[in-house]
């Protein structure tokens, strides 16, 4: 995204920075036009005199008398009284002691039975200490005569016909193996080393 964006941003400058040139619309060739006869100029006419301004003062106009318009006075507006407002009396700082509560007399209540469990027989703690193992008797040993042993009588058996021996044939090695089968069990491709020989 980066690159794209760097690549955008070098386009537009190498556009702008060219931008300028027109390419390859070359103005076309024009022929230069013949040389424009003199012209006449008329003579000027003579200049008019111009009056010059006069550093004069004019003091200004006097200003008109004021005029003076009578206004009547206007007339006092009604005033409303308001009505005479009644105001409770100021409150006195003076203690007022809280009313008095009833108390009810006392309730007597029996007490509720307490279960007490049984005692616990509990097992003395183990002590540290070293115990013997018992002792162990054994047996002595007793002896057995051994059991008779059957052994056959021998038999006779005739030689088997001896085969003429077969000739083994010594492992040829592998010139070139095409898709040896890695450790991993996946098979790599391989290529294969193609020599020319010259005569």
């Amino acid at each position: 995204m980066k690159f794209l964006v760097v690549a955008v941003a070098l386009l537009a400058v190498a556009h702008a920075d060219v931008s300028h040139l027109s390419g390859y619309n070359y103005a076309p060739v024009s022929i230069p036009a013949p040389a424009p006869l003199p012209v006449k100029v008329a003579p000027a006419p003579a200049p008019v005199p111009v009056p010059v301004p006069v550093n004069t003062y004019i003091p200004p106009a006097p200003a008109p008398a004021p005029i003076q318009i009578e206004i009547p006075a206007p007339a006092p507006a009604p005033v409303a009284i308001p009505a005479p407002v009644k105001v409770a009396p100021a409150p006195v700082n003076q203690y007022i002691p809280p009313a008095p509560v009833a108390i009810p007399a006392p309730v007597k209540v029996a007490p509720a039975p307490v279960f007490v469990p049984a005692p616990v027989q509990v097992a003395p703690a183990p002590v540290n200490q070293y115990i013997p193992p018992a002792p162990v008797s054994i047996p002595a040993p007793v002896k057995v005569a051994p059991a008779p042993v059957f052994v056959p009588a021998p038999v006779q058996v005739a030689p088997a016909p001896v085969a003429a021996p077969v000739p083994v044939l010594a492992p040829q090695p592998v010139l070139e193996e095409i898709e040896p089968i890695s450790a991993d069990g996946y098979r790599y491709k391989t290529i294969r080393r193609v020599v020319h020989r010259r005569y």
